[in-house]
C-alpha cells in the first residue's frame, strides 16, 4: 500500500503535527508513505529526521487565488501519473482541490479528506460571511471527489450531514504521543528569564495557539478584569505567534495589562512548558479537535475552553463555556478555582496516537 498524505503548508500547527504523527506511525508499520505540502520548513525538518519521503508542491498554498488552485490540480495529477499511489489523504481546504487531480490521474487512487475544522464554514465564523455560500458550494463540489470524508469531531460531522455539505463521513479523533514535560520549577526558571518577571506566587493562566482570529485571545484579554476579581494574583502567558499580535498588544496596552498578560512567541516544542500553568484556557471561535487541549489534558491541567468543535468531546461539557454568555465563562472559571483540579476524562485513551493510527490503517485497508 502506497500512501500520499497532503497538507497545504508545513508550518508549525496542530494539523501539521497530526499529519506528521500519522505518517510516522504508518511508516513504522511498514507502509510506503510520502507527505506532500507547500511551504514550511518545520514539517520538512521533522520528516527528514525520521527519513519519511516528502514532496513539496509549487502551487499548493493557503490562497484564494483560483489560478493557484487550478495549477495545483494539474501539478498533483502529473505527480500521481508518475507515482502509483493507492491512497491520497488530503488534510486542509486548499489541498482538497487536489482531489480533482487525483481522480483524473492514471492511477485513480482512493481519496480521503480529513476535516480538521470547518473554518470559514463554521457558524461562529463572522468574517467574509457574504462569501460563505460560495465557499460552501466549492467545498460541497470538491467532496464529490472524495471517497470518504474523515471528521475529527462528532459535532462537525453532525453539522456537515445536517447542512448536506457531506453525504457521509466517519469520525477519527486526533491522537497525540506521550509528551516529555519540563518540571514546573525548571519551566518557571526558563520563562522567568525570558519574560524578566518573577512567577512566584502567581496563578498562571496559560494557552498555546496562533495569534489570529480563530483563537480569539481578544476574549481572554477583555475578560481579564473579571478574572482578577476571582483570582487576584492571576497572570496570562500565551505561547504562539500570528497576524493579530500587534492588534492584541495594543489592546493590552490600552487596558494597562502589560504586567499581567505576556506573549512568549512561537515555540517548536511549546507543550513541554504546560506544567507551569495553573489553568489552561482556550477561547477559540471555532475548532476541529484541538491538539493543545489534548496536550493540556495529558499534562493533567485544569482546563476551560469555548464550546466549539470537539472541545466538549475532549474535556466534557462541565469544562466548556458558551462564547455568547460571558457569565458562563466566569461561572466555569470560579468552579475551576474552587475545585483546583481537572477531572480525569474517561475517554483519554481515545486520544493516544496509536489508536488514531490503527483507525486510519483499518479505513485505508477496508474501504
Amino acid at each position: 500500500m502506497k500512501i500520499l498524505i497532503i497538507i497545504t503548508h508545513g508550518n508549525i500547527g496542530g494539523a501539521t503535527n497530526s499529519v506528521f504523527w500519522l505518517a510516522n506511525g504508518l511508516k513504522k508499520k511498514g507502509l510506503n508513505i510520502c507527505v506532500g505540502f507547500g511551504n514550511g520548513k518545520y514539517l520538512q525538518k521533522k520528516l527528514e529526521k525520521e527519513k519519511i519521503n516528502f514532496i513539496k508542491f509549487k502551487w499548493l498554498s493557503r490562497s484564494y487565488n483560483p489560478l493557484s488552485n487550478l495549477f495545483f490540480i494539474f501539478e498533483l495529477k502529473n505527480f500521481l501519473d508518475k507515482e502509483n499511489f493507492s491512497i491520497v489523504n488530503f488534510n486542509s481546504t486548499n489541498s482538497l482541490f487536489g482531489a480533482l487531480g487525483a481522480k483524473i490521474s492514471k492511477s485513480k487512487p482512493k481519496t480521503f479528506f480529513t476535516v480538521h475544522g470547518l473554518s470559514v464554514l463554521d457558524s461562529n465564523y463572522k468574517r467574509l460571511y457574504f462569501l460563505k455560500p460560495f465557499f460552501w458550494l466549492i467545498f460541497k463540489f470538491l467532496l464529490l471527489f472524495i471517497d470518504m470524508p474523515i471528521f475529527v469531531s462528532k459535532k462537525n460531522l453532525k453539522w456537515a450531514l445536517e447542512k448536506k455539505l457531506a453525504k457521509k463521513g466517519i469520525v477519527i479523533y486526533n491522537g497525540i504521543p506521550e509528551i516529555k514535560f519540563l518540571e514546573k520549577q525548571n519551566a518557571c526558571q526558563i520563562l522567568e528569564r525570558r519574560l524578566k518577571i518573577d512567577l512566584k506566587n502567581k496563578f498562571i493562566i496559560g494557552s498555546i495557539g496562533r495569534l489570529d482570529y480563530a483563537k480569539n485571545y481578544e476574549f481572554l484579554i477583555k475578560n481579564f478584569s473579571k478574572i482578577v476579581k476571582i483570582k487576584e494574583n492571576s497572570i496570562v502567558i500565551i505561547i504562539g505567534e500570528g497576524p493579530e499580535k500587534n492588534k492584541l498588544t495594543k489592546l493590552i496596552k490600552k487596558l494597562k495589562l502589560e504586567n499581567k498578560i505576556f506573549f512568549i512567541g512561537q515555540e517548536t516544542n511549546a507543550s513541554q512548558y504546560l506544567k507551569i500553568f495553573d489553568c489552561f484556557i482556550l477561547p477559540s471561535i471555532y475548532e476541529g479537535f484541538s491538539i493543545t487541549l489534548l496536550e493540556a489534558l495529558q499534562a493533567g491541567l485544569p482546563i476551560l475552553a469555548s464550546d466549539v468543535g470537539g472541545n466538549s468531546e475532549i474535556i466534557g461539557k462541565d469544562n466548556v463555556f458558551s462564547l455568547k454568555n460571558k457569565n458562563d465563562f466566569i461561572k466555569k472559571f470560579k468552579n475551576i478555582i474552587k475545585n483546583n483540579k481537572q477531572k480525569t476524562y474517561k475517554k483519554t485513551n481515545l486520544f493516544k496516537i496509536d489508536n488514531t493510527i490503527k483507525k486510519y490503517l483499518y479505513l485505508y485497508q477496508t474501504l
